[in-house]
């Protein structure tokens, strides 16, 4: 393509007036340069030129860097012919030839730049150049909205974006991502900012590995964790959106710790209580009555060992109402699988049969 350009040089030039005022400021453009190469094809590449064209002025220089991040001379060759009405150094444009990686597609925008009427000259005195708008800085993408949030938070309120605008300028400002994180962290340090406004500050790196570290870093420290869905779209390629994924559910889990086990209940029935329960029950001389009291204590006190059961059932003298007393106590007993012992208790063979059986039921 040098050969192409040291030939056009000698082709008559139909050098044009000059058609604004001042072009645009390297730190703006170096920022729309960006957020073009952030679209995902040449078709949202050119719609997006489109209107950052609409009332800027480019270098010649500017135009071909932006050619160049297409990535076919078809959207490559419409941007340009959009881009000559906005060129505040149209002597210069034939540099722009050079973004072409067909000699003929160069011929063609050379033919569409010779057919041009002279344009018309803006106001020689229009006064200070008009500041971009306060979006002008960061790419047109889908931002959760921060009002009416009611999820995990990890500040109380953040930014109102008039004064995330004004507050961010110093990060715009930057020229390099080591500079940009350094300022970025500051702000954040004394501000609470929605997902959202952390989201466009990310968007200021040039490397897409510095937007994932930095996001990761500040990720704690703004207010709408839960929208952190939303962050994939600052990323164009599928690894640095899986990992950010993966990285925030780790996060909101220190925001919600699992919730304690519950304490453990030592279930027993002390010394001194089961005292006081074979002296009650010892008191009593009527046998049924003996029985409906150590049936009520029973059930509860609930936490009986076999052997503190072989202690109830020694009270009684009636063989059926230790069987009966057995029996009952299985439920109410914390050591079940020694349970066969309190055959002993009993004088007759029919009973511990009777016993052996009801716990083999119990399996």
């Amino acid at each position: 393509m040098k050969k192409l350009v040291l030939l056009l040089l000698f082709i008559p030039f139909i050098t044009q007036a000059q058609r604004c005022q001042s072009p645009m400021p390297a730190n703006i453009f170096k920022q729309n340069l960006n957020q073009l190469a952030l679209q995902p094809n040449d078709q949202q590449k050119l719609q997006f030129s489109k209107n950052m064209l609409q009332g800027s002025c480019l270098l010649s220089s500017q135009v071909k860097d932006m050619a160049m991040v297409f990535g076919g001379d078809y959207y490559r060759f419409e941007f340009c012919k959009k881009s000559y009405k906005h060129v505040f150094d149209p002597g210069n444009f034939f540099d722009v030839y050079d973004a072409f990686a067909n000699f003929s597609n160069a011929i063609r925008l050379y033919d569409f730049v010779s057919r041009q009427e002279p344009p018309i000259i803006v106001d020689p005195n229009p006064g200070p150049p008009i500041p971009p708008g306060p979006q002008s800085w960061y790419p047109n993408l889908t931002y959760p909205v921060a009002s009416g949030y009611r999820g995990e938070s990890g500040c109380n309120t953040p930014l109102a974006d008039n004064d995330f605008e004004v507050i961010s300028k110093p990060v715009v400002m930057q020229r390099t991502d080591a500079n940009r994180r350094f300022e970025a962290m500051k702000m954040i340090s004394v501000n609470c900012l929605s997902l959202g406004q952390m989201m466009k500050l990310a968007t200021l790196f040039e490397l897409e590995s510095n937007r994932l570290a930095f996001m990761k870093e500040a990720f704690s420290k703004v207010y709408d964790l839960e929208n952190y869905s939303y962050g994939t779209e600052i990323f164009s390629h599928v690894p640095y959106k899986n990992d950010w994924l993966a990285f925030c559910p780790g996060i909101l889990d220190d925001f919600n710790p699992p919730p304690p086990p519950p304490p453990v209940v030592t279930c027993e029935v002390t010394a001194p209580d089961f005292d006081d329960i074979k002296r009650s029950i010892g008191n009593v001389s009527v046998n049924s009555t003996k029985v409906t009291l150590a049936k009520q204590i029973i059930s509860t006190k609930k936490c009986f060992t076999v052997r503190q059961i072989a202690g109830i059932i020694e009270l009684f003298s009636i063989e059926s109402s230790r069987l009966e007393i057995a029996l009952f106590s299985y439920d109410y007993c914390i050591n079940t699988p020694d349970y066969y012992q309190l055959t002993e208790s009993f004088y007759t063979t029919s009973s511990k049969d009777k016993l052996l059986e009801f716990i083999n039921t119990k399996k």
